[in-house]
């Protein structure tokens, strides 16, 4: 898979590009500190310009903060079952709204959130641990969650959250990776540290996300919760290739599978047909 082109696409200078590359030697003579400077790149998302595609999501919605932190943005009425829109790396809540309006017709309150250190909530680091907590933390204010779609790198967050207490009744993964390993390990790849360095980072990360990076197995978690899954993909994904799905599918065999074609890691949020067919799975008994 190749989530390591988050990186490729921000602006870096060529100062950053010329620093990133110069890793691989730092790293011999200082490890540690090239470990710290690998995480914290890694672990920092680019916060893109919402696009004129998306004002009038923003602009029909209701806007508050969560724990002081988190950005939202609500649709429908208030006492009506809540389902909860989740956004990849580098996106925004308003990224996931085209769900919004069907699902509210259909009798539901939908929030889309902006996940920390994206979009117009605060911070400037995030990790799979940090992203799957605040949406257990966020659900003492919200409530109990119908349903959760995320995007990407938050449909394992989502899966995570799942399997540390959130109360959620079904889950959708929209182009979601299946092995978080995966992206280390490609990111790992791409900035050739040194092996010492390399096991400080991995070493940091566990203590992070409290999980050892191996054992983020979405399909395998995924498999061991009592809740009904449907996961949409894109047979033509360039960013999370479609065996991502199949692998997923594979380790957690009840969950329901979608393939689209000529959609992308984007466009499939906006696809009409994606999003009926994911209304029509919440709705179902």
């Amino acid at each position: 898979m190749r989530l390591f082109s988050y990186i490729l696409a921000m602006n870096l200078s060529r100062f950053q590009k010329l620093w990133i590359s110069s890793w691989q030697y730092t790293s011999f003579l200082f490890p540690k500190m090239t470990s710290k400077w690998a995480r914290q790149l890694f672990l920092t998302p680019e916060r893109i310009q919402r696009p004129i595609s998306e004002i009038n999501y923003f602009n029909s919605a209701k806007k508050y903060t969560l724990d002081d932190r988190i950005a939202a943005f609500e649709w429908g009425e208030s006492n009506n079952p809540l389902v909860i829109l989740v956004h990849g790396w580098s996106g925004r809540g308003t990224q996931m709204a085209a769900f919004a309006d069907p699902l509210v017709r259909s009798g539901f309150r939908v929030v889309a959130v902006d996940g920390p250190a994206h979009g117009d909530s605060v911070g400037k680091f995030t990790h799979v641990g940090e992203y799957s907590q605040f949406l257990i933390d966020i659900q003492k204010t919200l409530g109990p969650y119908k349903a959760i779609i995320a995007h990407s790198f938050g449909a394992g967050c989502s899966v995570l959250a799942a399997s540390r207490g959130l109360n959620v009744e079904k889950l959708i993964l929209v182009a979601g990776p299946s092995r978080y390993e995966l992206v280390v390990e490609n990111y790992l790849k791409a900035i050739k540290i040194s092996a010492r360095s390399r096991q400080y980072f991995l070493d940091e990360l566990t203590d992070l996300v409290k999980l050892p990076v191996s054992k983020m197995n979405v399909g395998v978690i995924g498999n061991s919760l009592s809740i009904p899954g449907m996961v949409v993909h894109d047979h033509g994904d360039k960013e999370v290739p479609f065996r991502a799905a199949e692998d997923i599918k594979k380790n957690w065999p009840a969950i329901h599978l979608m393939m689209t074609k000529e959609l992308g890691h984007r466009r499939i949020l906006k696809d009409p047909t994606v999003v009926n067919a994911v209304k029509d799975f919440i709705l179902k008994d």
